[in-house]
């Protein structure tokens, strides 16, 4: 404790100079919403001054200070805190009695707005006065460093406090949870519980959120047992945070019981329960659930927007996206930047960049952000058309806007979508240029653009040169790469850092699997996918989704679940008896089991891919775009068989798959063959 009271009292004895107060932009204190400029303010000023109210209320000086500061008179607000400061030395010597109101008050504003220099000054004058051990003062320099990010400063303070009360310790936990310090905050939760104290709707609101940020599913069942045992659940903000909290943790189902169970329910619940459900790969019971908001007594907001917005992305329901987009207009909900963009993104992610570009120019260029070009520009790239993202890019900088690291990695990945290896190195080369440092997401966009365009040793050589420790991103991309050109050497030196970095992801082994199957190493992939069932690990199940109307069809492999499977069945098979008849042979290679040939061309008839499509040509009008959605990459095989498919009928098919876009028209893909 006494480095820090030495450090504040040095604050309180430096030069005027070393004092000046931050630049002040963000004022929102709700006391000082009736002065708004410094006529009025001088007024008031001269007349507190006058009627003496300076000299017996200190806090009015508080005032004053904070609102000079607000409308940028530094000089005035340092002369009057200088003044409060020489005021209370002098009251002192007279024997009057200060007033302990004060410095909680401008402690208060230090910690949101005036800043930790300010604040330290503060300190020494506490330190001064005599009120270093007052609980009130105390608790609020504990709050004031707290707030100022000064976390360590904030609990010296709290160790040395004599008197700690519930607030003292709930501010504590809220600041270790808040700087995302999770297990300092439940560490210093249970020592205030066997120090005695209970906690409160606050305390509880913080603890569940440190246990959200640790994803600990069996600590936020005590989290909630405790909410519930010392009667905090009925509040509604308590309520919301287990909701929360149950949702972070990816138990879904037990976040919808207590959402169900909440006698009230504010907006927030209603979005903390939506966006559960987005955030958890569960977008359908999103939808289901905002259906029933809007039958309920809140109103959506623009926060509901933007979860929807993410759980119509994720579906790449082009529907259900422009749904949304006219209920937002016609509900007259505010639209800012950050939810202008999210449509746009969205409906890049539907398939539907045409709308996503219109949107764009009809943007008041003066109210574009950096977030509305990236969108954009990944867009262009994501849809194979990124020469168009390099002229967006182009056009960015000539307007002014500055780059960021997202920027580079959209431009970066629509190099690597496109094959535009030349591109793609002076952008790379250039970054540091535009005050952009490469991050690991730019050199594992890079290791994937070469190790994609068969640069498979520069892409390994450029690993090597990685500053820092190669992430499993880095690593994957070249996996990938290995897998596409069939390197098995270079591919199990990526899969054996891959095994270290992230033992439990499946697609990892899987890849690996799948280039010793190319390679026909039987052994090889048996003892991967042995590894694979020792640990525990599941492929995931490939899956295709279409909309039909108002409706979303879902298909797996060999799917006989859906009513029409049997019409689909015999679709998929006349199919390939018509693409046949004019060249298309089917790419066995696809087929990653030690099969007969026979039937190796079974089981690529009935990818998951390929029966939404039958199933689209069956049931989507001749005019419309036939649409699919699948959770992995397309295989070879697919399409080939979509080129075919789309030239026959005379159809255009649009593929999402887990990287890009496949726009198949009149027997070409726009991504030119290159994925």
């Amino acid at each position: 404790m006494e480095g820090l009271k030495n450090r504040a009292l040095h604050h309180l004895s430096q030069p005027h100079k070393s004092l000046l107060l931050p630049s002040l932009h963000h004022f929102y204190d709700h006391l000082l919403q009736c002065c708004t400029s410094l006529t009025t303010l001088k007024l008031i000023h001269s007349s507190l001054s006058t009627r003496g109210f300076l000299l017996h209320t200190p806090h009015f000086l508080a005032r004053l200070v904070i609102l000079y500061s607000k409308l940028g008179d530094l000089h005035s607000a340092r002369a009057l805190f200088d003044h409060q400061h020489h005021h209370h030395r002098h009251t002192q010597r007279m024997g009057v009695a200060a007033n302990n109101f004060t410095f909680p008050f401008v402690l208060k504003v230090c910690g949101s707005e005036l800043g930790v220099v300010f604040g330290k000054v503060v300190h020494g004058q506490v330190l001064r006065s005599g009120f270093a051990s007052g609980v009130f003062v105390d608790a609020a320099l504990v709050d004031m460093y707290a707030k100022c990010g000064e976390i360590g400063d904030a609990h010296e303070v709290f160790d040395q406090m004599l008197v700690r009360d519930v607030v003292c310790w709930t501010t504590m936990i809220t600041r270790y949870e808040q700087s995302e310090r999770p297990l300092e905050a439940l560490m210093l939760f249970r020592k205030m519980q066997e120090e005695g104290f209970l906690g409160d709707e606050i305390t509880a609101i913080s603890v569940a959120s440190a246990v959200g940020q640790l994803g600990d599913g069996r600590m936020a069942e005590s989290v909630h047992n405790y909410a519930v045992v010392n009667g905090f659940i009925g509040d509604v903000s308590v309520g919301n945070s287990i909701v929360g909290m149950y949702a972070k943790c990816g138990n879904v189902e037990r976040a919808r019981l207590v959402f169900d169970r909440m006698e009230e329910r504010d907006g927030i619940s209603w979005n903390a329960m939506l966006s559960g459900y987005t955030q958890n790969g569960q977008p359908t019971d999103a939808l289901s659930l905002f259906d029933q908001l809007q039958s309920s007594e809140c109103d959506p907001n623009p926060v509901t927007a933007l979860i929807m917005v993410s759980a119509c992305s994720y579906l790449g329901s082009m529907h259900l996206g422009r749904k949304l987009h006219n209920y937002v207009i016609s509900s007259k909900m505010e639209m800012d930047n950050n939810l202008r963009n999210a449509i746009m993104d969205m409906y890049v992610k539907c398939g539907d960049l045409d709308t996503a570009v219109e949107m764009f120019n009809n943007f008041d260029p003066g109210k574009r952000d950096v977030s509305s070009w990236n969108v954009l520009i990944s867009g262009y790239g994501v849809h194979g058309r990124a020469k168009e993202a390099l002229e967006l890019f182009s056009r960015m900088q000539m307007e002014g806007v500055e780059p960021n690291d997202i920027t580079l990695t959209s431009v970066l990945s629509a190099c690597t979508h496109a094959g535009l290896i030349d591109e793609g190195r002076k952008c790379f080369a250039d970054m540091t240029k535009l005050s952009v440092r490469p991050e690991m997401k730019h050199y594992a966009c890079m290791v994937d653009m070469l190790g994609r365009a068969g640069c498979l040793n520069e892409a390994f050589s450029l690993i090597k040169e990685i500053p820092s420790q190669p992430s499993d991103e880095v690593w994957g991309a070249l996996l990938l790469a290995c897998r596409i050109h069939g390197n098995t050497k270079l591919g199990e030196i990526a899969a054996n850092h891959l095994f270290q970095l992230d033992p439990e992801h499946t697609g990892y082994y899987v890849l690996m699997s799948n280039i010793y199957a190319a390679s026909k190493k039987w052994k090889e992939v048996e003892k991967v996918r042995q590894n694979i069932k020792s640990r525990g690990l599941k492929k995931p199940a490939a899956f295709s989704v279409i909309e039909f109307g108002t409706e979303v069809h879902g298909f797996h492999t060999a799917d006989n679940s859906s009513p029409y499977y049997r019409e689909v069945y015999r679709k998929v098979e006349s199919l390939a008896i018509e693409m046949k008849m004019v060249g298309y042979v089917p790419d066995l290679s696809c087929v990653l089991h030690d099969v007969e040939p026979e039937d190796k061309e079974h089981l690529l008839n009935y990818h998951t891919e390929k029966l939404a499509v039958a199933f689209g040509i069956m049931k989507i009008d001749q005019g419309m775009a036939i649409q699919v959605t699948k959770n992995l990459r397309i295989c070879r095989d697919c399409h080939w068989a979509f080129k075919f498919i789309s030239s026959l009928y005379g159809r255009k098919i649009i593929v999402r798959d887990a990287n890009r876009f496949h726009h198949f028209q009149g027997g070409r893909c726009s991504c030119g063959d290159y994925w």
